[in-house]
């Protein structure tokens, strides 16, 4: 008896063991499920459509506002219409049965229970009855009127809290694509090397060599090294352009030095004592010390207007009386060349006034330059072609060849014909025109031929 006993109380706890065993299987099995769902779960989020990807609470919450701000806007609209009809029902009625309205009428509505009998009775100020009339026929118009607005208003606003979270959704839909698209670059594998070889290319490119640019033969690279590569372009012909320039300006510059210091050393020997001689050379410093303060400054102007330091007084003018006011000084200070004025309507121009007359200016002391004496230069004011307004000036010069006018206006530059000329001109005058006229969004339209003359036209933008 006892060992059956005891194999009875074995085989029941072997049952109790087995039952905790499966019991545990299961919780296991569930845990497993639970985390395979989970990862599932991450995986399909993040392999859905960035079309699908939406910010539903957001678009919920934007859209409860917007119905919230209609139903106060309506509601905000129908109080004053409410308001504007009863006042102008009591001021109409007013003036309608006793020609005239105060507000010391004593007034007061009557009904026998039936909204549409209802009565509206004014009195005077001594009670007497002044007129009384049914209110009948008004209210059933505003009652209906009213219901019908009422119940656009309430589909209006239905329809938007039905369908404008859907709307908002769309809206929202191209951040939704940016997020996406950033999580999707942001799970992209980072390859160091690439940006290694960039890296190297740049640190190893030389001055010489600024010309090739940067090739890596990556297409992954490629917008990089094209960006690279047209700042690299832009340096070197920036740093081209200071280099000429600094170049011409010491180049303009030698010359009078050298010409001030020859005739200071023509002084120290003889001109203490020959009268001539000391005249002569007076005279020589006085001319060279005047072209030289006269480069120095066209030098400054350009190195403002390089770094945006130039300011510019921008108002609507008269272009005529700006031109005209040029040809008036062109007549008293130069007396060898005759002076003409045309003008042809009168236009407005959107300028500084001073720099549009500097413009001016430059443009006819370089006619006057290259003009015989006794020629006419013709001065006009008018409309251009597209009906912008516009100012010319045309002399009986010299002439330019096509090629000397595609570098008119290039700094330092002047013509072969010219270049040994005592013009005493600094090639930077052309300089200062072009950059004031680029300046008021203008540009220029050049006629010339050798031996006949030049016609400048300067055109600007319609003064709005």
């Amino acid at each position: 008896m006892r060992a059956k006993k005891e194999d009875n109380q074995k085989s029941r706890k072997k049952d109790i063991k087995r039952r905790k065993e499966q019991k545990d299987n299961k919780k296991k099995k569930r845990a497993k499920a639970a985390i395979d769902d989970s990862i599932n779960s991450n995986i399909n989020k993040k392999n859905r459509p960035s079309d699908m990807v939406r910010v539903t609470s957001i678009a919920r919450k934007i859209n409860l506002g917007y119905v919230w701000r209609l139903f106060t806007a309506y509601l905000g609209i129908d109080i004053l219409i409410a308001i504007f009809l009863l006042v102008s029902f009591v001021v109409g009625m007013d003036w309608q049965m006793t020609g005239t309205f105060s507000m010391q009428y004593m007034r007061g509505i009557s009904y026998d229970g039936e909204l549409w009998n209802t009565i509206y009775t004014v009195s005077g100020t001594d009670e007497a009855l002044l007129y009384q009339i049914p209110m009948g026929g008004w209210l059933s118009i505003f009652y209906y009127g009213g219901m019908v607005v009422l119940a656009v208003e309430l589909a209006d606003i239905f329809s938007l809290a039905l369908k404008g979270t859907r709307r908002v959704r769309r809206k929202l839909r191209p951040l939704n694509e940016i997020a996406a698209k950033a999580q999707e670059l942001s799970e992209i594998a980072f390859d160091e090397t690439k940006y290694h070889n960039l890296e190297d290319a740049i640190s190893n490119l030389k001055a010489d060599a600024m010309e090739k640019g940067i090739h890596m033969h990556d297409k992954e690279l490629q917008g990089i090294e094209t960006a690279l590569n047209g700042l690299l372009e832009r340096i070197r012909a920036s740093y081209k352009q200071q280099t000429q320039f600094v170049s011409d300006a010491s180049h303009e510059l030698r010359t009078p030095i050298a010409v001030i210091q020859g005739y200071v050393n023509m002084l120290d020997r003889w001109g203490k004592e020959d009268t001539a001689i000391l005249e002569e050379s007076i005279e020589a410093i006085q001319n060279e010390a005047n072209h030289m303060q006269k480069l120095v400054e066209q030098l400054l102007f350009l190195a403002r207007g390089d770094s945006n330091r130039q300011s510019l007084d921008m108002k609507v003018h008269e272009l005529n009386e700006i031109m005209r006011e040029v040809y008036e000084e062109s007549l008293m200070i130069d007396e060898k060349h005759r002076y003409r004025f045309e003008e042809s309507g009168n236009v407005c121009v959107y300028g500084d006034c001073d720099m549009l007359k500097q413009s001016a200016r430059i443009l006819i002391d370089n006619a006057a330059k290259y003009t015989k004496q006794g020629e006419e230069i013709l001065i006009r004011v008018g409309v251009w072609k597209d009906g912008c307004p516009f100012y010319g000036i045309q002399d009986n010069g010299i002439g330019m060849s096509q090629e000397d006018v595609a570098h008119a206006f290039d700094r330092f530059y002047r013509a072969d014909a010219v270049r040994n000329s005592k013009t005493g001109g600094t090639g930077l005058g052309l300089s200062i025109a072009k950059w004031i006229v680029d300046k008021h969004q203008g540009y220029y339209d050049i006629v010339s031929r050798e031996g006949l003359g030049t016609r400048f036209s300067v055109i600007f933008p319609k003064a709005e």
